[in-house]
Formats: C-alpha cells, sequence, structure tokens
C-alpha cells in the first residue's frame, strides 16, 4: 500500500507544520522527471499554503479552537496543483479547476497525470492540455459580465471567412520492442511516457495485472 493510500484511510487531520511536511516527503513522487529547482519543483511551505488557500485554489482549512487542520483533501489539492505547475499549467489557470475537483477525480490526476493521457478519467485534464498546446485564438467580449468567445481572425472587417476543410489524421506508426524472449511491447507514436516515479509504478502494475490474467486465463479449461 503506498503512503497515499495510507493516508487516504486514515484520514487524518493535520496540523500546518505537519500538512508541510507531508506534501514534500510525497512530491517527489508526483512531479516530472527533471532538473530540481524548476517550476513547481522546490518544496511547499507555510506561507504558500496560506497563499494558495487565499486565492482559492485550496480548500480553506478546519478549525479546531484557533488552530487550522489541513485534510486529505488539502493534500491532494496541494500536490495535484504542484503537478500541474510542474506541466506547465499558470496557477491562475488550474486554481480553480483544482478547487472544483472531487477526491476522485483529483487521484485520477495524480495516477495518470498529463502523460498517460487519461482523458476519460479527467476531461478536465485533457481540456487543459488542449488549450495548451494549441494556438491562442482571438477574443471578443461584446458586454460586461460576459463570457470571452473565441472569433476567427480575418485579413478584414469585410472578408470572408474561409471554407474550413478538415485536416487529414496523419497516420499512426507504432515502435516494436522485444522486451524479453516471447514478450514484446508495441507503442504508438503519441502514447507519452510516464514522467513520474508514481505513474511508472502505476504502468509497471497495470502490465502486471494484465500478465497475471492471461496467466489465469491460460490455466481455465
Amino acid at each position: 500500500m503506498s503512503r497515499l493510500q495510507h493516508i487516504a484511510q486514515q484520514q487524518p487531520e493535520m496540523v500546518l507544520d505537519h500538512f508541510v511536511e507531508v506534501t514534500n516527503d510525497l512530491l517527489p513522487q508526483f512531479l516530472p522527471d527533471q532538473s530540481s529547482g524548476g517550476r513547481g519543483q522546490e518544496p511547499v511551505n507555510p506561507r504558500l499554503v496560506r497563499y494558495y488557500t487565499t486565492q482559492g485554489w485550496l480548500d480553506r482549512p478546519l478549525k479546531q479552537g484557533r488552530e487550522a487542520r489541513y485534510t486529505y483533501r488539502h493534500l491532494l489539492q496541494l500536490l495535484v496543483l504542484r503537478r500541474l505547475l510542474a506541466e506547465g499549467y499558470s496557477a491562475s489557470s488550474i486554481g480553480g479547476l483544482v478547487g472544483s475537483q472531487t477526491d476522485q477525480a483529483l487521484e485520477n490526476i495524480l495516477q495518470g497525470g498529463v502523460q498517460l493521457a487519461v482523458e476519460a478519467a479527467n476531461p478536465a485534464l485533457a481540456f487543459l492540455a488542449q488549450i495548451r498546446d494549441r494556438p491562442t485564438p482571438r477574443l471578443n467580449r461584446s458586454a460586461p459580465g460576459e463570457q470571452w468567445s473565441a472569433m476567427p481572425a480575418f485579413d478584414s472587417p469585410t472578408a470572408a471567412p474561409a471554407p474550413i476543410t478538415p485536416a487529414p489524421s496523419p497516420p499512426k506508426t507504432w515502435t516494436r520492442l522485444e522486451i524479453l524472449d516471447g514478450l514484446e511491447l508495441h507503442i504508438r507514436q503519441d502514447f507519452m511516457v510516464p514522467a513520474t516515479a508514481h505513474e511508472r509504478e502505476t504502468l509497471l502494475q497495470l502490465i502486471a495485472d494484465y500478465l497475471t490474467h492471461l496467466k489465469s486465463f491460460r490455466r481455465s479449461p
């Protein structure tokens, strides 16, 4: 059982200093593999936790007397926030998303993150991946209080938009890796390699589960 799963079962209420300590112990499992010191890679401190709370990116802590207490949900929110910061998202774009997700959705993001393409389990994260990778559209706002909307970019005010022709999908290519005699791994070109230690463990466990299932299937009459 992972430490995060253990915390989920215990559902502790942590004082701020202990909450920060637990977060920093867990962070290396969920951050992308890159040199330390990058954006989102530095350790968390109490001041940063208070700042995220003030911005509304973390739920407000529970109160026991005059002392703030942090829960498993706060831990999930902070881990996901730091993970997405390290992935290149801005805090302003992900803060509201993190606060609105269920515990299960936050766990799914930590399990797969951006790298394992878990769109079905994490539609909000998939949307973030799309808006990070596509060009920024021109925006129009017609009245105060209305949402920003994407407008087509025309060469002149009177120019008509050109007909939209869907781009053909590029053919999918696969890389074949021979792991052992009788065991091959086929990797499609758009598969994103796990970026964190936790993702690698999750993927290896998934493969092990499939192999165990295959072994049981072969034994069955």
